[in-house]
């Protein structure tokens, strides 16, 4: 009787623990002893079907067996940065597959984009990369642009769907120029200009300086170009000493891995206007700081804006005295002679002061 039961438990064991999932099996090799009372008896199995047979190890599955459902792995990247014009690549890990299936949508217009390992749209730069016993699912995106930018879902084909939401932000690498958009300097004074790239991937392979149509840093003179890479951001100076009016015109900044930006520059030779536009506000160059904040910009005359310093200022003290000798004499009562007199030398020295001023 003892045989039989004994054969029976051993036949009864092997058909409890042969599971099968798939095309793969579990046999008693993988099996491992624990002592836990969280993990499946077998002996509660066999006391089902024979009471009191003693069977005293306990049995637990192995993890690999253990979690079967499918899910998104927490690893995915939930915020992806990307660059204009360099292939941008969206990872989704995906575990216990199965015969699931693994799709991108793309949030802005509701778009499926692939499905499994097709393609779903007329935007060729769309392709989706995966390699058998991976778990990895990979959408690539080439030439991407600023418009590209936005929500994008990774989504298994459940009921309820599984999906994860990332986010993609795409940079459009660029050089500025930190003097704006134009630049006033005086002649035989030095020009500076400074350039950086930013939002670029890596610093630049080159970068060239032109002037109107001419390479700067091969083609005109006197002119100095430093470039330096900091952090992987390049920064270029151009330089040239002695400015002339001839140096004046449109400066460009081209990097070999970012938009290119420009600069007007204006080399005065010898005008002190009132006021420029530069930039789209007034800016005051002769008066006083305090006026520069909150004074109004005042159109001149424009032959005040071509006068010599020193012309204005002896035209200024001329038409002065003029004006004081008119008053001592209109003071002191003089005949009607004398004050036609002195009209006749007050409008003298006011066309003195007009002929200095021209």
């Amino acid at each position: 009787m003892d045989h039989h039961h004994s054969a029976f438990s051993l036949l009864l064991l092997l058909c409890v623990t042969s599971i099968t999932d798939g095309d793969e099996g579990l046999s008693l090799k993988d099996m491992e002893k624990s002592t836990s009372s969280s993990f499946m008896s077998d002996a509660s199995l066999l006391d089902a079907f024979q009471p009191g047979i003693a069977i005293t190890h306990r049995w637990r599955l192995p993890d690999r067996y253990r979690q079967r459902s499918q899910y998104i792995d927490p690893a995915t990247p939930l915020h992806v940065t990307a660059y204009s014009g360099v292939p941008a690549l969206i990872r989704c890990l995906v575990n216990n597959l199965g015969q699931r299936s693994v799709s991108w949508i793309r949030h802005q217009d509701i778009h499926v984009l692939t499905v499994g390992r097709f393609a779903f749209t007329n935007d060729d730069r769309f392709d989706v990369q995966h390699d058998d016993g991976s778990n990895e699912w990979v959408l690539k995106l080439r030439s991407p642009t600023v418009n590209d930018s936005g929500t994008y879902e990774c989504q298994i084909n459940t009921k309820p769907t599984i999906s994860q939401l990332i986010s993609l932000t795409v940079l459009e690498p660029k050089a500025v120029i930190t003097a704006g958009k134009e630049l006033y300097i005086n002649r035989e004074s030095t020009l500076r200009l400074t350039c950086k790239v930013t939002n670029a991937p890596s610093a630049s392979a080159y970068l060239l300086w032109y002037h109107e149509e001419k390479v700067a840093n091969y083609e005109m003179e006197k002119v100095q170009v430093s470039v330096e890479n900091v952090n992987e951001t390049t920064i270029s100076t151009l330089t040239l000493e002695d400015a002339q009016p001839t140096n004046s015109g449109t400066y460009t900044c081209n990097p070999s891995n970012a938009r290119p930006a420009s600069v007007r520059v204006h080399v005065l030779s010898g005008e002190h206007p009132a006021a420029m536009q530069t930039n789209g506000a007034s800016f005051c160059l002769t008066c006083d700081s305090r006026f520069r904040k909150t004074g109004p910009s005042i159109a001149m005359p424009t032959f005040l804006s071509q006068l010599d310093t020193q012309k204005l200022a002896l035209s200024l003290s001329v038409c002065a005295c003029a004006l004081l000798l008119h008053s001592v004499l209109e003071n002191s009562r003089p005949s009607p002679v004398d004050v036609s007199l002195t009209h006749l030398a007050a409008g003298g020295l006011f066309l003195i002061c007009w002929s200095l001023a021209r």
